[in-house]
């Protein structure tokens, strides 16, 4: 048994974000680009793995590599995505996820950015 990996086990980093009534878009950490257009429209960027409702309990976005993963894993969803869950799917320090909350229509929403794609 390789006691490094039973120790150390790989994290995503989470980040809650609030955004007041506004129509300013949630931008890609990694290069800037905005991931809906004016009217809320999902534009997703190729860092983008995964957009997930936490109120209706479902994704509005999955990437080729995030479907993968997710058939792969024997990982279930009960209520909300979070860290742990991605982690169980193969992402560590190079995925961001941000748990956003719109002010307005009080949604949220999970935009979990993959880093590792270059």
């Amino acid at each position: 048994m390789n006691l490094s990996s039973a120790l150390f086990t790989s994290r995503v980093s989470c980040a809650s974000v609030y955004q007041t009534a506004s129509v300013a878009a949630l931008c890609c950490p990694a290069c800037g680009f905005p991931q809906e257009d004016n009217r809320q429209v999902l534009q997703p960027c190729k860092h983008l793995a995964c957009v997930y409702d936490q109120e209706a309990a479902q994704f509005t976005f999955k990437s080729d590599d995030f479907k993968q993963r997710l058939a792969a894993s024997k990982t279930s969803l009960s209520d909300e995505l979070d860290g742990r869950t991605l982690s169980k799917l193969g992402y560590s320090d190079e995925m961001l996820a941000l748990d956003l909350t719109r002010a307005g229509c009080w949604s949220r929403e999970l935009f979990a950015f993959d880093f590792g794609i270059s």
